[in-house]
């Protein structure tokens, strides 16, 4: 049951280097039973005679071996609730590592082997009952034939229903290439998409080497939509979206990652809806597996919108910071130099000045600081405006 879920899943051929210890349960056993093998012809003959009349007479009434009839039958079910249990984790952790929306074709197996291991568990549960509780022929009989049914359903329905996991005709026919292809980034990737789903980036999206959709997470799901007006699709071309300017630069980029280089942009965009723009960092990062295999791109994005914003209030402060330099330079330094030349005059003691002069160079002062003030408020004011732009 366990070799036989195992090497389903994982198409063995062969078996693995620590595969003999499943050879030591069955050492034990046939060790075991050797006591019964060397019987007389007594005691075999007696036990076909009660047998007539109770098919679980070797089991209620009579020892298999050296450790009695009691360990015999405990010892038998645990060793398949073992081998179950491997069967089912090796089923749980294979399921788990493929992602059945890439390789649908997995489905199948799938379902096949739920319901082998459902019908193994029902056997197990009527072979039970049957050992502890039945000790009629006619019953016995009944419940016995039904365990074996279901068996027997699993062999038709691998040779009529799946014929592919015997024969191998379809399910690893020409598309064989893709598939494996994709069930290797799958299960040999997982430390890539971990590394994606705990990237300091809000959208993550991982592609092959083909520009297939591989990976994606939800905030990239909807930043692709915001920009082409598109819901991502696993194993779908990406570049079929994107506009020409938009398909130019991420061709470059792509390129220069599968190089070895990572990729750090800053990028701006327009929504779908043209109704506004929205600035992206984006990180191209090339992904290899284990081996050294080059698997494909990621493209990590966070919107910066808030920080390009910053960045032209920056850019608009030192403008403003340029121009009012400029302005105390030229446009406050005339007055200023007009004021200082009159308070200078008036300063002199080398000649007398008559009341009609002064009253003229203080009616020029004052024309001087009204002009000054007209200035100062003016540069306020604008100043104002920008910051509220």
């Amino acid at each position: 049951m366990y070799l036989f879920v195992r090497s389903l899943l994982y198409r063995e051929t062969n078996f693995r280097k620590n595969d003999w210890l499943h050879i030591i349960p069955f050492v034990l056993s046939i060790a075991e039973l050797f006591p019964f093998y060397f019987s007389g012809a007594e005691q075999k003959l007696e036990i076909l005679q009660i047998a007539n009349f109770d098919f679980s007479t070797h089991i209620s009434n009579f020892n298999e071996g050296i450790i009695g009839k009691e360990l015999h039958y405990i010892f038998k079910a645990g060793s398949w609730a073992i081998y179950f249990y491997f069967s089912l984790k090796t089923y749980l952790t294979f399921r788990k590592n493929i992602k059945t929306d890439i390789i649908s074709d997995y489905n199948r197996m799938f379902s096949f082997v739920r319901f082998f291991l459902l019908s193994r568990l029902i056997g197990f549960f009527l072979l039970n009952i049957t050992t502890l509780f039945v000790h009629g022929n006619y019953l016995y009989t009944i419940i016995l034939i039904a365990g074996n049914f279901i068996s027997l359903v699993n062999i038709f329905l691998l040779a009529f229903e799946y014929p592919e996991m015997i024969y191998g005709n379809d399910f690893y026919s020409v598309n064989n290439n893709n598939r494996e292809n994709l069930m290797k980034i799958v299960m040999s990737q997982n430390e890539n998409l971990k590394l994606l789903e705990n990237s300091k980036y809000e959208g993550n999206l991982l592609l092959d080497v083909n520009y297939k959709v591989i990976y994606f997470n939800k905030l990239a799901e909807l930043k692709f939509s915001d920009l082409y007006g598109h819901q991502l699709k696993l194993n779908e071309n990406f570049i079929s979206y994107l506009d020409p300017a938009s398909k130019a630069n991420f061709l470059y980029y792509f390129e220069q990652s599968l190089q070895g280089k990572t990729i750090q942009v800053e990028e701006k965009f327009m929504l779908y809806d043209n109704s506004d723009f929205t600035w992206l960092l984006m990180s191209f990062t090339s992904h290899h597996a284990k081996n050294g295999d080059l698997i494909g791109v990621s493209i990590s994005t966070t919107e910066i919108d808030a920080k390009k914003k910053m960045e032209q209030l920056q850019t608009k402060y030192l403008h403003s910071l340029d121009e009012l330099a400029w302005n105390s330079s030229h446009t406050l330094r005339a007055p200023v130099a007009n004021m200082l030349g009159i308070l200078q005059l008036l300063k002199e003691t080398d000649f007398e000045l008559d009341a009609s002069e002064k009253k003229m160079f203080l009616e020029h002062l004052s024309k001087e600081v009204k002009g000054l003030d007209i200035v100062i408020n003016s540069m306020v004011r604008n100043a104002r405006q920008e910051l509220d732009n």
